[in-house]
């Protein structure tokens, strides 16, 4: 009997396989050789490149191949992102169900690149209908990280070592990788996405704008962007809070704001849009933006003389260079303006460094002073951000950029001494872009061998199962509590799981003086207890503290509390049993 499918037109077909998976097309090409070639029409394989996949790694150069009409190459794209799929999943699968090998795993995710991205957040948002949901949330969360930062110190490393000058919008934006985690808007694509819709904003509100002379053109674009209040910062809320030091984070929030260097840097790439040149410059204790006119003309719109043309960068005079300040005013600066601040703040500086803060700030310098203001911001407001930012993330890539953007030697050793101690307590399976990226920057150093030490150590270990403590060794028979149980500390009174533990105490001597063991009445010589709480602090806690939780006791509002890291010692929990259920049968098998 002849199917319908056969009798419809070629377009019905394709405009039906439109709305199919893609493994129905395959499927349909096998049935008649009719639709052999309709399935592999270039342009229905493009509909599902789009489709299926959001996030492309740069290799693939997709923005080109969007714009490009004679590429018919989509369905060997499409095969090929399925296959870099397979292969994050399987990697993924791999460390949630193996206890060793899983930094060779997470490189084999790093080696897909950020096609790994559209994988790794489908993993952690369909999580919660996994039986390893908590270790899948986790390990997805974790290698999405690592992707991140690694793309972003990568861009920095890169961005240093060109001979061309560093795009500080673009390098600026890296902070935001560190810092966007499970967030679907954010990433540099979107970033720049978002300015170029700004820029659009102001053409759609001034229809003449390229009637206007470059001075009317930066008050318009300046009053355009205070008015929608996607510059300065608005309302009551804190300069130093976190969420004001990020690019990202100042164009996707709520509230939109922004220290003096964030805004001046949108207002800048904006104002390239309608033919301004303009940069921030680094002025002490604020950030204006430089704006000066197309080469030839004056602030007015009209022609220089011959003789005062600009081609190696602006003058600094009333003609061809003013300041803008997007953070807090509309009204433009002259060069004089800015002589007169620097005048009264420091009288004694020197002409030639009045020069330097007038005229576009390096970029290095700018990478400089954004690390250095998240450094700081905790000191100055402890105070949480209205929009979440993690202080450890931000505190790591601000050491980062620290440390790829110094020239200085001592500097640079300086600062990645302070980065290696990050990454030991907070981040240790940045391995990979440690290895990639840091240990070749340590190689005049007399520790250089100490940093490649710590990496092989780290590679060497994850090929190790720990010891196993069975329950049935004598020294063990005294361990009273189990991995998973949920307890609440007799005396602090908090709420912690248990994921590892000791026949007795096992901590350094310092350790034990310093939290005064020796005066509980059980002392060093009982049972003590790796535990993580609900405030995400890890605690090694003496059994005579340890009152176990009953099922009846742990609420979903308790269980919420603790930390997504949870999942690097646990696949799920038990409700019937009140007790996580381990993931690290290696080192604790009885439990």
């Amino acid at each position: 009997m002849r199917s319908l499918m056969t009798e419809l037109p070629d377009e019905v077909v394709q405009a039906i396989l439109h709305h199919l998976p893609p493994r129905s097309t395959a499927a349909l090409q096998q049935t008649c050789r009719r639709f052999v070639n309709i399935a592999n029409e270039p342009l229905l394989w493009k509909i599902y490149c789009q489709r299926d996949f959001r996030w492309w790694d740069e290799r693939h150069g997709i923005k080109s191949l969007l714009q490009d009409a004679t590429f018919t190459g989509w369905r060997d794209l499409y095969h090929d992102r399925q296959f870099g799929a397979r292969t994050t999943r399987r990697a993924i699968n791999k460390i949630v169900t193996e206890e060793t090998g899983r930094l060779a795993s997470l490189k084999t995710i790093l080696d897909v690149g950020y096609d790994a991205k559209d994988t790794l957040l489908d993993l952690f948002r369909t999580a919660p209908s996994s039986e390893d949901q908590l270790a899948l949330k986790y390990w997805s969360h974790a290698a999405l990280g690592c992707l991140h930062r690694l793309l972003a110190v990568g861009e920095w490393v890169r961005l240093s070592a060109a001979e061309a000058p560093i795009p500080i919008d673009r390098a600026i934006a890296g902070f935001d990788l560190f810092i966007l985690e499970e967030r679907t808007e954010g990433d540099m694509d979107d970033i720049f996405a978002r300015l170029d819709s700004y820029a659009a904003s102001v053409r759609s509100a001034y229809p003449n704008i390229d009637d206007m002379t470059p001075r009317q053109k930066a008050i318009a674009i300046t009053a355009h962007l205070q008015e929608n209040q996607w510059v300065g910062i608005q309302g009551d809320r804190h300069y130093h809070s976190l969420d004001h030091m990020f690019l990202g984070v100042a164009l996707f929030s709520e509230n939109r704001n922004s220290i003096p260097l964030i805004s001046a840097i949108i207002f800048s790439h904006v104002a390239c849009h309608f033919g301004l040149r303009a940069a921030p410059c680094s002025f002490p204790f604020h950030v204006y933006a430089v704006v000066s006119p197309p080469v030839g003309q004056d602030l007015d719109g009209n022609p220089l003389p011959e003789y005062i043309r600009d081609h190696d960068g602006p003058i600094a005079s009333e003609e061809t260079l003013m300041y803008m300040d997007p953070f807090r005013s509309l009204e433009p600066l002259s060069p004089d303006d800015l002589r007169a601040q620097l005048n009264f703040i420091s009288p004694s500086t020197s002409a030639a460094r009045v020069e330097g803060f007038l005229t576009p700030a390096k970029p290095r310098s700018l990478m400089i002073r954004a690390a250095n203001n998240i450094m700081a911001s905790g000191t100055h407001y402890p105070g949480e951000p209205a929009f979440p930012v993690d202080r450890n993330l931000a505190t790591y890539a601000a050491l980062f950029s620290l440390v790829t953007m110094t020239d200085a030697s001592g500097t640079r050793r300086h600062n990645l001494t302070f980065l290696a101690k990050h990454f030991l307590e907070f981040f240790e399976l940045d391995v990979h872009l440690f290895e990639r990226h840091m240990l070749p920057m340590t190689g005049n150093y007399m520790e250089s061998y100490r940093y490649h030490e710590v990496i092989q150590e780290r590679k060497d270990a994850d090929h190790v199962s720990p010891p196993p403590k069975p329950r049935s060794d004598p020294k063990n028979s005294l361990v009273q509590f189990k991995v998973g149980q949920v307890f609440r500390h007799r005396r602090l009174r908090y709420v912690a799981v248990i994921y590892g533990w000791d026949p007795d105490c096992r901590m350094q001597e310092y350790w034990i003086t310093t939290n005064q063991v020796d005066r509980l009445p059980n002392g060093r010589h009982q049972p003590f207890y790796n535990a993580i709480v609900d405030d995400q602090s890890t605690r090694y806690v003496a059994e005579e503290n340890v009152v176990v939780l009953q099922p009846s006791e742990i609420t979903e509002d308790l269980l919420n509390a603790f930390p997504l890291k949870l999942g690097k010692w646990f696949k799920r929990y038990d409700h019937e049993t009140g007790t996580f259920v381990s993931n690290v049968r290696a080192e604790y098998p009885d439990d």
